[in-house]
């Protein structure tokens, strides 16, 4: 007599397959999430905005499938992979919304959670970092200006979330260090208009000279 405990086990174990499964399938999604997200970023900086935005739609397919898979498994959904997923779709939407020239993209319209997308905002701001070296590099300083107005803009927001790290999910670290990459931006962007000034000056001169 088994007071009816194999029938319990065995709902219990056709509920802990499902969830090996749908872990699984979730696992191998998120992964190719993060890598086609890293290959948009890589595009994005290259000026290939055709492949960017191919990359992108197909992640945003992949995302919706992992909710989809996982709507039934919140334990799985929130246990650290999908979240780590999910942030860098949200960065690369972001970032590819800037670059473009249009309005920042929600969570709720990239279907994915709070704490990642937050976390997606402050890597944002270390992709526009990089951005505005690319133009300082071409020797476009003066356009690096209006990133870095959207850094600061984009820090000061993520710094009005103080909540516990078992909220955000390592927000507080990641906004510290975009503060660091602000200030470090802003010193470069200033010593590279000065040199683009003298060099102008210079050249005017010279002009003048002649």
């Amino acid at each position: 007599m088994n007071h009816g405990i194999e029938e319990i086990c065995d709902r219990i174990r056709a509920r802990f397959d499902a969830m090996d499964k749908a872990r699984e399938q979730s696992l191998a999604l998120s992964r190719k999430i993060t890598r086609n997200s890293g290959d948009a970023i890589k595009a994005i900086h290259r000026g290939e905005w055709d492949q960017s935005a191919k990359l992108i739609d197909e992640t945003r397919s992949l995302v919706l499938q992992v909710n989809d898979i996982l709507r039934d498994f919140p334990d799985i959904y929130y246990s650290g992979y999908v979240g780590n997923a999910q942030t860098e779709y949200a960065e690369v939407s972001i970032l590819n919304a800037v670059l473009h020239g249009e309005n920042i993209p929600s969570p709720d319209e990239l279907q994915v959670d709070y704490a990642a997308y937050l976390n997606g905002v402050g890597d944002t701001i270390g992709e526009l970092r990089r951005h505005i070296l690319d133009q300082i590099r071409t020797g476009r300083p003066e356009e690096g200006e209006k990133y870095l107005d959207l850094m600061d803009e984009l820090y000061t927001e993520l710094m009005s979330f103080d909540y516990p790290d078992a909220i955000t999910h390592g927000l507080r670290k990641k906004t510290d260090v975009a503060r660091s990459l602000i200030e470090r931006t802003r010193g470069e962007i200033t010593n590279a208009l000065q040199i683009k000034d003298l060099k102008d000056a210079m050249g005017s001169f010279k002009q003048k000279i002649k």
